[in-house]
C-alpha cells in the first residue's frame, strides 16, 4: 500500500507501510503529520490512523520515547541518557560528548549559514584560489609553449580543478571549513553534525556544477530555504552550512 504524507507543507512519497513506519521511528512522521492513500477523501492526522499500519501502532502508543541528538532516530527514553535536556542514544555517547568538545553545534540547536554569509565566503575562496591558479596557469603557459594552444587549455584546466579539490578536501577535513567559510564564521557538516568524507567533498563539489548549470538558481536557494538555508548541491549532498557565529 502506498502512503503520502506532508512535509514543510509539500507532499512526500509514495512509501510502503514499512517505509513510513519508518520514518515514524524516525520522528519525521508524527501523531499531527497529515497523511493519505489512494480512496481517501481528504487527508488525515497520522495519530489518528495508526493503528491501520503494521506495526505502527507500537511505535506510536509508546509515548515514552525521545529523539537522539546525535543520529536524529527515535528510541525508547530507556535505551538513552539525558545530557541538559537532550536525549542520546547510548551508542552516541561518546560522538555526542566530542562533538561538545569540538564546539559542533548539533541538531536540536542549530543554527544555518545566511545567504550573504555564504556568498562573501565563496568570494574569497575564488579569490583565493583564483591567484594561485593564475600564477600555476601562467608557468605552464611558459612551460608548454611548443606544445600547442590546446594542451595548454587543457592541462590548466586540469590543474585548476585538482587545484580547487586538494584546497576544499585539506581546509575542509581539516577544519570543516575553507579559508573563506572560517572567516565568515561558518562551518561545513553533514545532516547529522558529522565530518564530510574525502568522497563527499568532491561530490559536493562537482553538485555545486548543478547549482550553476541552473541559471544560479541552486545558489539562490540558500536563500528561500528558511529553515535550513540549503542550497541545490547541499540537498544533493547531504551537508549543512553552519553558522557558528550565530550560536
Amino acid at each position: 500500500m502506498s502512503w503520502y504524507y506532508a512535509l514543510n507543507g509539500k507532499q512526500q512519497g509514495p512509501v510502503s507501510d514499512d517505509e513510513l513506519t519508518q520514518l515514524v521511528n524516525a520522528g519525521t512522521v508524527r501523531a499531527e503529520t497529515l497523511v493519505w492513500k489512494d480512496g481517501w477523501p481528504d487527508w488525515r492526522a497520522y495519530g489518528t490512523v495508526a493503528p491501520t499500519i503494521s506495526g505502527a501502532a507500537t511505535a506510536m502508543a509508546d509515548a515514552d520515547t525521545a529523539v537522539c541528538a546525535v543520529s536524529g532516530q527515535r528510541r525508547p527514553k530507556r535505551d538513552m541518557l539525558e545530557f541538559e535536556g537532550r536525549w542520546v542514544s547510548a551508542e552516541h555517547k561518546d560522538e555526542f560528548l566530542q562533538r561538545l568538545r569540538e564546539g559542533v553545534s548539533l541538531p536540536s540547536d542549530v543554527v544555518y549559514g545566511t545567504f550573504g554569509r555564504r556568498f562573501s565566503a565563496k568570494f574569497i575562496d575564488g579569490l583565493i584560489v583564483g591567484v594561485v591558479n593564475a600564477v600555476i596557469s601562467a608557468f605552464l603557459g611558459a612551460a608548454l609553449a611548443s606544445a600547442g594552444k590546446i594542451v595548454v587549455q587543457v592541462v590548466v584546466q586540469l590543474v585548476g580543478i585538482s587545484l580547487t579539490l586538494a584546497y576544499l578536501v585539506y581546509f575542509i577535513r581539516k577544519n570543516d571549513a575553507t579559508p573563506g567559510k572560517k572567516a565568515m564564521g561558518l562551518r561545513l557538516l553533514r545532516a547529522d553534525g558529522s565530518k564530510l568524507s574525502k568522497r563527499r567533498i568532491i561530490g559536493r563539489h562537482f553538485a555545486e556544477y548543478l547549482s550553476s548549470l541552473t541559471l544560479l538558481i541552486g545558489y539562490l536557494m540558500a536563500a528561500f530555504d528558511k529553515e535550513q538555508r540549503r542550497a541545490l548541491h547541499d540537498r544533493i549532498a547531504d551537508t549543512r552550512v553552519i553558522d557558528v557565529r550565530g550560536l
